[in-house]
C-alpha cells in the first residue's frame, strides 16, 4: 500500500481543497475523492478558497461544495487534502488559515514539482493526465468500486485537462478510464451541455472582442491577447470564461505558442500559455514563479499589462531561438 493510500485509512476527517478559482480537474477530482473517503466511512469536506462557477453547479446534485474567506468558521479536520496544486499559497487567504492549523497536509497533483510543495505526503505523478486520473487509480488500490458520483468527477477531470480527449496528454490510460466511466453511469452530453452551452447572451460577444484583440508577433509564432480590467469586468459579470480564445488561436497555422495576458483588480496580471508543438511553456512561466505542464502553463505577474506583455514576448522569443 503506498503512504498516501495508508494515509487515508489511518486518519477519519480530511478537509479537501484546491487552487483559487477551481477548474473542472480541480473540482473533478474533489468529487471522487469525497465520494472515496466518504466509501471508507470518513468524514470528508470540500473547502475552496472560491464557489464553483455556474458551469460547474451540476456537480451539486451529488456533492457538497464550501468556501471560506476571511473569518468564516472551518469544519473540524484532522489532515489537509490539496488537489490540483500543492502549494498553500496557491489557496489564497483560506492557505494561510490553513496552515496556521498545523495538521498534515497532503497534495494529489500532476504538474511539475508537485512532490517538492508544502504536502508532507504526496500522490504524484506528472505523467497523468489528470488530478482525477490518480484519485481513480487510488480506488483501486483501495478497493473501492467507483460509484456513479466519483465516476462524473473523474470523466470531469479528464475532458478538462485533456480538451475533450484532443490533446497530446489523451493517451490509452485516459480513454480506456473513459470507456470505463461511461460504462459506470456517466452521461457525457450532460457535462458537454453543463460546460459549454449554459452560457449568458453577452458570452458571443465579449469572445468576439477578446478574438479581435490578438496579434501575431514573431513572424506569426506567437498569438497573444491582453484582456483589461474593463472587459474582465464584463466577463465576471456574465460568468464568461475567457479562456475560450485559447484554443481557436492555437489553431491558427503557424502558431506555436498562444499567450493569454488578463489585467487583474488587484494590478497583476494572470498569464495563460498554450503550446502547439515542442515549445515548453512551463519553463517560461518557472522564471515568473508559475507552472502547469510542457503544453499548458501558467503565472501571475505583479507589473502592470504592457510590461507583463513585454516580458513573456521576450521569453516566448528566447524559447523559440532561431525559429524566430
Amino acid at each position: 500500500m503506498t503512504a498516501f493510500a495508508a494515509l487515508l485509512k489511518s486518519n477519519q476527517r480530511f478537509l479537501l481543497t484546491g487552487h483559487e478559482n477551481p477548474d473542472g480537474d480541480c473540482l473533478g477530482a474533489q468529487v471522487a475523492l469525497f465520494h472515496l473517503l466518504t466509501a471508507l466511512g470518513k468524514q470528508p469536506v470540500i473547502v475552496n478558497p472560491d464557489p464553483i462557477g455556474k458551469s460547474f453547479a451540476f456537480l451539486q446534485r451529488h456533492t457538497k461544495f464550501g468556501h471560506a474567506r476571511g473569518d468564516d468558521p472551518l469544519p473540524a479536520f484532522d489532515v489537509i487534502v490539496l488537489l490540483d496544486c500543492a502549494q498553500l499559497s496557491r489557496v489564497g487567504v483560506l492557505g494561510q488559515r490553513l496552515r496556521q492549523s498545523g495538521k498534515p497536509i497532503a497534495v494529489i497533483d500532476h504538474h511539475v514539482d508537485s512532490d517538492k510543495g508544502d504536502g508532507s505526503v504526496c500522490y504524484v505523478d506528472v505523467n497523468a493526465a489528470a488530478t482525477g486520473a490518480l484519485v481513480r487509480r487510488l480506488f483501486r488500490e483501495l478497493g473501492v468500486p467507483l460509484g456513479p458520483a466519483a465516476a462524473e468527477g473523474v470523466f470531469l477531470s479528464l475532458v478538462a485537462d485533456t480538451g475533450w480527449f484532443r490533446y497530446s496528454n489523451a493517451d490509452a490510460e485516459v480513454f480506456g478510464m473513459a470507456s470505463e466511466l461511461v460504462a459506470a453511469g456517466v452521461d457525457a452530453s450532460l457535462v458537454y451541455d453543463s460546460l459549454y452551452r449554459e452560457n449568458h447572451p453577452d458570452s458571443a460577444a465579449l469572445l468576439a472582442e477578446a478574438l479581435h484583440r490578438h496579434r501575431l508577433r514573431l513572424s506569426g509564432r506567437l498569438a497573444i491577447v491582453t484582456l483589461d480590467k474593463a472587459l474582465m469586468e464584463r466577463a465576471s459579470r456574465v460568468e464568461f470564461d475567457t479562456d475560450a480564445v485559447l484554443e481557436p488561436l492555437r489553431s491558427l497555422q503557424g502558431v506555436e505558442v498562444v499567450a493569454l495576458l488578463k489585467e487583474r483588480l488587484d494590478g497583476t496580471v494572470k498569464c495563460s500559455l498554450r503550446a502547439r508543438r515542442d515549445v515548453d511553456v512551463q519553463a517560461i512561466v518557472a522564471s515568473f514563479g508559475g507552472g502547469g505542464h510542457k503544453k499548458a502553463a501558467g503565472a501571475t505577474l505583479r507589473m502592470s499589462l504592457d510590461a507583463a506583455t513585454a516580458a513573456i514576448e521576450n521569453r516566448v522569443q528566447q524559447a523559440l531561438g532561431s525559429k524566430v
